[in-house]
Protein backbone atom coordinates (compact mmCIF):
# COMPACT_ATOMS: atom_id res chain seq x y z
CA UNK A 1 0.00 0.00 0.00
CA UNK A 2 1.41 3.54 -1.06
CA UNK A 3 1.27 6.57 1.44
CA UNK A 4 -1.33 8.21 -1.33
CA UNK A 5 -3.79 4.91 -1.07
CA UNK A 6 -3.64 5.52 2.64
CA UNK A 7 -3.93 9.01 2.86
CA UNK A 8 -6.79 8.68 0.38
CA UNK A 9 -8.69 6.00 3.03
CA UNK A 10 -8.57 8.56 5.41
CA UNK A 11 -11.21 10.61 3.19
CA UNK A 12 -14.71 10.43 4.75
CA UNK A 13 -16.64 11.93 7.59
CA UNK A 14 -16.39 11.42 11.64
CA UNK A 15 -17.89 12.19 13.83
CA UNK A 16 -16.30 13.35 17.25
CA UNK A 17 -17.01 10.47 20.12
CA UNK A 18 -17.92 12.82 23.06
CA UNK A 19 -17.82 9.46 25.69
CA UNK A 20 -13.85 9.54 24.53
CA UNK A 21 -13.67 13.06 24.06
CA UNK A 22 -12.63 16.09 26.16
CA UNK A 23 -12.72 19.40 25.53
CA UNK A 24 -10.45 21.13 28.30
CA UNK A 25 -8.94 24.59 28.68
CA UNK A 26 -6.05 25.99 31.20
CA UNK A 27 -6.54 29.76 32.28
CA UNK A 28 -3.72 31.89 34.32
CA UNK A 29 -4.98 33.47 36.87
CA UNK A 30 -3.75 36.59 38.72
CA UNK A 31 0.11 35.61 37.40
CA UNK A 32 -0.23 32.95 40.27
CA UNK A 33 -2.23 29.69 39.54
CA UNK A 34 -3.66 28.01 36.68
CA UNK A 35 -7.48 26.96 36.38
CA UNK A 36 -8.31 23.85 34.66
CA UNK A 37 -11.53 23.17 33.18
CA UNK A 38 -13.42 21.45 30.55
CA UNK A 39 -16.87 21.40 28.67
CA UNK A 40 -18.92 18.62 29.48
CA UNK A 41 -21.65 19.13 26.58
CA UNK A 42 -20.55 19.01 23.01
CA UNK A 43 -20.58 17.82 19.85
CA UNK A 44 -18.84 17.94 16.27
CA UNK A 45 -17.58 16.04 13.50
CA UNK A 46 -14.76 16.54 10.74
CA UNK A 47 -14.96 15.94 6.65
CA UNK A 48 -11.79 15.21 5.65
CA UNK A 49 -10.86 15.46 1.89
CA UNK A 50 -7.42 13.59 0.95
CA UNK A 51 -7.36 14.76 -2.57
CA UNK A 52 -8.55 18.16 -2.19
CA UNK A 53 -7.41 19.31 1.66
CA UNK A 54 -9.22 22.80 1.38
CA UNK A 55 -12.19 21.20 1.10
CA UNK A 56 -11.78 19.66 4.33
CA UNK A 57 -14.01 21.06 7.05
CA UNK A 58 -14.44 20.81 11.17
CA UNK A 59 -17.72 21.60 13.09
CA UNK A 60 -17.40 21.65 16.78
CA UNK A 61 -20.24 23.34 19.07
CA UNK A 62 -19.89 23.63 22.99
CA UNK A 63 -22.76 24.87 25.32
CA UNK A 64 -20.63 27.38 27.44
CA UNK A 65 -22.72 26.84 30.69
CA UNK A 66 -21.53 22.99 30.89
CA UNK A 67 -18.03 24.58 31.50
CA UNK A 68 -16.54 22.98 34.34
CA UNK A 69 -13.91 23.94 37.10
CA UNK A 70 -14.67 21.68 39.51
CA UNK A 71 -15.10 25.11 42.13
CA UNK A 72 -18.59 25.46 43.01
CA UNK A 73 -17.54 28.88 43.69
CA UNK A 74 -17.08 29.53 39.88
CA UNK A 75 -20.61 27.61 38.84
CA UNK A 76 -22.48 29.00 36.26
CA UNK A 77 -25.75 30.08 38.06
Amino acid sequence: MTSTATTTALSGDYVLDVAHTRIGFVARHALVTKVRGQFNEFEGGVHIDAEEHGRSTADVTIKVASIDTRNRQRAHP
